[in-house]
């Protein structure tokens, strides 16, 4: 009765809100007799409605208002309603199951056809053609945070792993509100969102998600002064339908459910919101202080999106974000659940690949697995594609086949601008300038969308007079957006494109408009013939400073940019480059500069400098470690500094050393550990025994446990670790990101007190560490017992060796 008495209360208020015509027009809708509707006010009116209607007389009212076109007063009760009946119990599963329905087609209509390779959006093939299997793995690998992506490639390669199917993503034991997934740029993250979408839109997977609202960053960009309420911005981006008239109701009413999870909640809804590392808005992620924001005031659209992944909006939905891995550190791990990577073709699918387009010649095969490099980043189908395209026209043309990365892209380069009929016209370079310089302009600012504004001021006025110098069309393209009333958005067909552009703009400015645009000089041309030599050393020297501030954003543009200073590479680009006749620039100054560099940076921040030595073609520094090392056990104190990093190179560039590293063979010390602890955290299996470790190895070997890495196996038997060492290290394992398996102690001088702390990192984090070696140690009967407690925990699959 009392609920009944604050509907009519409601129904009344409402009523006198309505301005007299809508009045009359209410009354002619609710079929009253002639005699009742004439002289009926708003109290009666409120009263035949809870007479006829009962507890449903609200949803009749707001059902009256919509037909007489009053949308903001019936979104108004709506809400009322919902706060005073805390449910959603005003929608049935009947009108749910028909909003899903036209949800679905709508978004199989959108996600259905893909663009058909780089031929822009005019061709369309269905995604189901064109799909390939992707290589999906629950975890994330344990990639450098502040490296470039190629890096992390080259360093840690591509593991055979079970792959898990796209509609097993959400899979998980525990509660799971945001799942993040990475994967590197041009890997198949957004295919896969596609993917998803499309067989839920189909009704073949994930038939207990309600609702499935998908947004992508690089069209999310184009509101960024925007501000919009949540049933806005799905209605603008999602869902055009009018038959979405209750969805501010539901997200109302979700929004009420406060402590509720997502698998409790009686509507599920996913947002998805599709690469992250795209987005030019500022989300403020750091600010943990719980509000509860109006599903229906606008918010600026930065805001707005900070809100649903911290869960201050909707806590009972879901959110998926998919980025590459250097912008995933910007979500703080507190709000993250779970995570997957999408990971590229295995060293068995690449050698596929090349043996389907080089079915003879071996001698390719073989020249394609020597170079690293070259090998390790055709895990990208994109890369397989551009790098089989220029080996086929360098055997075509009797050329030798590139060696290097830089080599690789100039050949590519040259290759697509053989095929234009202008190729050595000035047109032509004026395009392949004036992309360069987007290319660099934008890589300063993280940036690979753009716009047409972008290209305009990049000198690209005319996008489609561009497509016919034969390049644009290869190395650039239009991205279909999803709707078809917004702004055309580009991006280079691969970011290491956009790198390498970058760097040839800087090589083209500097020998066409006597400028250093790393650091804004000019020369004049008295002056550039007198230090021309000098000034490239100053613009390598200019881009090594900025590479080493750049979070790794920047090293592979370096690589390119010292690339191109070898003279084989500006032969190459001719015209195109207009190096001076009489310009020569030494090597030596170049690798000098980085052999400096080498000697004051940490062993860890110099790998990327050995592979610019690597374009460069310089192996001094990797031919001396070599020499070390065949003269047997290193020495700690005599090897210098650059030797480390040489050593640690050596060794992270190894799939022997990868796979198991065995500390004694090159330093049996604590400092040899220290040194090298970056192989220790990239290696599946690391075997430390016996090197003569102590509580500060421990400390340091926490901290590799505390962050999600590859290592899996840990042997650090036979060193007095005792049980400080012990407690140290127990802090990494108790650690959720720790994914230990395997863990041997034999021999370790641990007694009860580092057994029960083991035992209590081990009950923090159960579900990983599989086999447990502590013989020749003295547990006692406390220690013994606390572990054999952890064992009996029902999420634990620890077995114990004593």
């Amino acid at each position: 009765m009392a609920l009944d008495m604050k509907i009519k209360g409601l129904l009344l208020k409402t009523l006198e809100d309505l301005g007299q015509e809508d009045f009359k027009k209410f009354k002619f809708y609710m079929n009253l007799p002639e005699s009742v509707k004439e002289n009926a006010d708003r109290t009666d009116i409120a009263a035949q409605l809870m007479n006829r209607h009962g507890k449903n007389a609200g949803e009749k009212t707001i059902e009256i208002l919509e037909n007489i076109t009053n949308y903001n007063l019936a979104q108004k009760l709506r809400n009322d309603l919902a706060q005073i009946t805390g449910s959603i119990s005003s929608v049935d599963n009947e009108q749910i199951g028909k909003f899903k329905r036209e949800l679905q087609e709508n978004l199989r209509k959108i996600y259905l056809n893909v663009p058909e390779g780089n031929t822009g959006y005019s061709r369309q093939e269905p995604l189901e053609n064109v799909y390939t299997e992707l290589n999906i793995t629950r975890g994330v690998a344990g990639l450098p945070n502040k490296q470039h992506e190629v890096l992390q490639m080259e360093m840690c390669g591509v593991a055979e792993e079970e792959s898990i199917q796209p509609c097993d993503i959400f899979e998980s034991q525990k509660p799971l509100r945001t799942m993040l997934t990475v994967g590197f740029a041009g890997i198949g993250k957004t295919f896969l969102v596609r993917k998803f979408v499309l067989d839920w839109a189909g009704g073949r997977t994930n038939t207990d998600v309600d609702f499935i609202f998908p947004f992508a960053f690089r069209e999310l960009n184009l509101e960024e002064d925007n501000s919009f309420s949540l049933p806005e911005l799905i209605r603008l981006f999602v869902w055009e339908s009018k038959a979405i008239k209750m969805l501010d109701h539901i997200l109302v009413s979700l929004q009420e459910l406060a402590n509720c999870h997502y698998q409790s909640s009686k509507i599920k809804i996913l947002f998805v919101l599709d690469g992250l590392d795209e987005s030019r808005l500022k989300l403020d992620l750091s600010d943990e202080r719980k509000v509860d924001p109006d599903v229906t005031r606008a918010y600026p659209v930065e805001v707005l999106l900070a809100h649903l992944i911290k869960g201050n909006l909707l806590p009972c939905a879901r959110v998926w974000i998919t980025t590459r891995p250097q912008a995933a550190h910007d979500i703080p791990p507190r709000l993250v659940d779970g995570r997957t990577e999408v990971k590229g073709f295995s060293d068995s699918q690449r050698l596929d690949y090349f043996r389907k387009r080089f079915p003879s010649e071996e001698d390719v095969i073989k020249h394609i697995q020597k170079s690293r490099t070259i090998f390790i980043m055709c895990h990208l189908p994109i890369f397989c594609w551009l790098t089989a395209t220029v080996l086929q026209d360098c055997r075509d043309a009797g050329k030798e086949l590139p060696e290097t990365l830089t080599e690789m892209y100039t050949e590519f380069l040259l290759y697509h601008l053989d095929k234009s009929k202008e190729r050595d016209s000035q047109k032509s370079t004026e395009y392949v300038k004036a992309l360069a310089k987007l290319a660099f302009q934008h890589l300063m600012k993280k940036q690979q969308i753009f716009y047409e504004s972008d290209l305009r001021e990049s000198g690209l006025d005319d996008p489609q007079g561009a497509k016919h110098s034969g390049v644009f069309t290869v190395v650039f393209k239009e991205v279909p957006p999803l709707k078809k009333y917004q702004r055309k958005m580009f991006q280079f067909i691969h970011l290491t494109v956009q790198e390498y552009l970058a760097a040839l703009y800087v090589m083209m400015s500097l020998f066409q408009d006597n400028k250093n645009v790393l650091d804004n000089s000019r020369l004049t041309r008295k002056g550039l013939l007198l230090l021309k030599r000098k000034q490239l050393t100053r613009v390598h020297e200019a881009a090594i400073r900025k590479a080493s501030k750049s979070e790794g954003n920047l090293d592979l543009f370096l690589r390119f940019l010292l690339g191109l200073s070898l003279q084989c590479n500006q032969d190459l680009l001719g015209e195109l480059l207009k190096v001076p006749k009489n310009y020569r620039h030494s090597k030596a100054e170049t690798v000098r500069l980085i052999k400096r560099r080498i000697e004051r940076n940490s062993p860890e921040e110099n790998i990327n400098l050995f592979y610019c030595l690597k374009e460069l073609k310089d192996e001094s520094l990797l031919e001396q470690i070599q020499q070390y090392l065949n003269g047997g056990e290193l020495s700690t104190e005599d090897l210098p500094p650059a030797m480390w990093s040489a050593l640690l190179f050596f060794l992270r560039a190894s799939d022997e050393a990868m796979s198991c590293f065995e500390l004694w063979k090159y330093a049996r010390s604590e400092k040899g550990l220290l040194m090298l602890l970056p192989v220790v955290k990239a290696s599946q299996k690391s075997m430390l025994r016996k090197c003569q470790l102590s509580k500060k190895s421990c400390e340091a070997l926490a901290s590799v446990l505390s962050s999600p890495g590859s290592l899996s196996h840990l042997d650090l038997s036979g060193n007095n670790l005792h049980d400080d060492g012990l407690e140290a290290l127990a802090a990494g394992l108790a650690k959720p990101q720790c994914t230990l398996q395997v863990l041997e102690l034999m021999g370790c001088k641990i007694s009860t007190r580092g057994c029960v702390s083991l035992a209590k990192a081990l009950r923090s984090n159960p579900s990983h560490l599989q086999q447990l070696y502590l013989s020749s140690n003295d547990p006692g009967e406390v220690g013994k017992r606390a572990l054999e407690e952890v064992q009996m925990d029902s999420s634990c699959s620890l077995k114990i060796k004593w």
